[in-house]
C-alpha cells in the first residue's frame, strides 16, 4: 500500500522527481563558469546514485538546444 505524506510536507517521492532534478540540475548549470559543467561534478553535488537521470536531463536540454555537450563528461550552457 502507498504511503502519502500530508500537504505541504515533501514525500520522499517528490525530493527525487525528475522535475525537481532538472531545476537543481539547470540551476548548476546558471552558477557554472563560463556555463560549463562537469557531469560527474553534478551527479555528486545533487547527490545521484543513478547517472543515467543526469543523462536524461542533458538530453532533453540538448534536443531543445539549450545546451551543447564539450566533451563526454561536460555541457555548455
Amino acid at each position: 500500500m502507498a504511503e502519502f505524506s500530508s500537504p505541504g510536507t515533501p514525500s520522499g517521492r517528490h525530493e527525487k522527481s525528475l522535475g525537481l532534478l532538472t531545476t537543481k540540475f539547470v540551476n548548476l548549470l546558471q552558477e557554472a563558469k563560463d556555463g560549463v559543467l562537469d557531469l560527474k561534478m553534478a551527479a555528486d553535488t545533487l547527490a545521484v546514485r543513478q547517472k543515467r537521470r543526469i543523462y536524461d536531463i542533458t538530453n532533453v536540454l540538448e534536443g531543445i538546444g539549450l545546451i551543447e555537450k564539450k566533451s563526454k563528461n561536460s555541457i555548455q550552457w
